[in-house]
This record gives C-alpha cells, structure tokens and sequence, in this order.
C-alpha cells in the first residue's frame, strides 16, 4: 500500500516536472499561452483523499476514521479506537488493512461506502 502510494506519487511528481520544464510562458509570437480549454474539474491524483474524514453505519453504532496519512481507526458499539491499521483504494473498492491482520472491503458508492456489516455515510 505504502509502496504503491509512494510510487504513484514519484511518477506524478516525475510528470509534472517533465511537463514544467517542456513549457513556456508565451507563445511563439511571443504573447501569453491561451489558457482555453484549461478546467479545474481535474480529477484528484490520489482517489483516497476524497474519502478523508469520519464515516458512520448508525445501526451498528460503527464510525470509521479515515486520516489524510493512510490510517484508519474504528469505534464500534462504544469502543474508541477499537480497531486500526492502513487504507487503500483501488478503483471503486476501499479496503481497510486492520493491525489484527483482517481486510475489510467496502464498495465506493458516490457518497456512501458499502460494507458487509452495512453502508457507511459521511458524518457532518
């Protein structure tokens, strides 16, 4: 997980750097570049920061802590910090890497995650 983050990362900054470096700040009649066509709908380079913040399955009395350093802690029915370890997200699938050696997936469904135990929602 680490290791693919990290290298998802090398070869972004890698682009960005080549992608710098081959631009110029006017064109070849010498005016300023045209910015059109230019968006800042851009999607996220890193698809699990979307997903940062604290997540809930209030029937199960489940939140699930997604942190911006790839940790995650649960707190289940009262238990704070019952549960913690890494996460990863590959397509539309988190998968959480708990300390205890279990994996749990959840399907990423536009804004909810949708776990065996439940479906999870964005707490506000």
């Amino acid at each position: 997980m680490k290791l693919r983050m990290t290298m998802a990362t090398a070869v972004l900054g890698i682009a960005m750097a080549t992608l710098t470096a081959c631009g110029s700040d006017t064109g070849s009649d010498g005016s300023a570049p045209s910015t059109s066509g230019a968006t800042s709908d851009a999607p996220s380079a890193d698809p699990a920061a979307a997903l940062q913040g604290d997540w809930q399955i209030p029937t199960e009395d489940y939140v699930l802590h997604l942190k911006e350093d790839g940790t995650f802690t649960e707190d289940f029915q009262g238990v704070v910090d019952f549960r913690t370890g890494t996460y990863s997200v590959d397509g539309e699938t988190l998968s959480l890497e708990g300390g205890d050696g279990n994996t749990d997936d959840a399907k990423i469904a536009g804004e909810k995650l949708v776990f065996t135990l439940g479906t999870a929602t964005r707490l506000e």
